[in-house]
């Protein structure tokens, strides 16, 4: 997974949807935090080039990215109450690690914003 952060919270798509990660801002980034509805904090930004079903954009996202690995037993689908209220746009799953929840993404719904 590559773990990213947006409007102060952890976010992870799986790593083979992004192509590369960029140090300067491209002309035609989105900023994760508006793809995700959310407010985007101060701090250092990194660009992704993701990469689903022939569509391609460019995300700024919050420090630190990441390439991380989550063990597949800490990935869970939204319990069905919390499911049934998400207004987060592409949120396909829940997980834990060290540092505490993930919310994992589908590129596709995020891209297609």
């Amino acid at each position: 997974m590559v773990r990213f952060g947006a409007g102060g919270h952890a976010f992870a798509v799986e790593a083979h949807h992004v192509r590369a990660m960029l140090t300067t801002a491209p002309e035609q980034a989105r900023q994760a935090e508006d793809l995700l509805g959310l407010m985007p904090l101060p701090g250092p930004r990194r660009w992704l080039v993701m990469e689903t079903a022939g569509i391609t954009r460019c995300v700024e996202a919050a420090e630190p990215v990441r390439l991380q690995v989550i063990d597949a037993q800490l990935i869970h689908l939204p319990p069905p109450l919390l499911a049934a209220r998400l207004t987060l746009p592409a949120l396909v799953a829940i997980a834990f690690d060290r540092q505490g929840l993930v919310l994992v993404l589908d590129p596709l719904v995020l891209l297609a914003e």
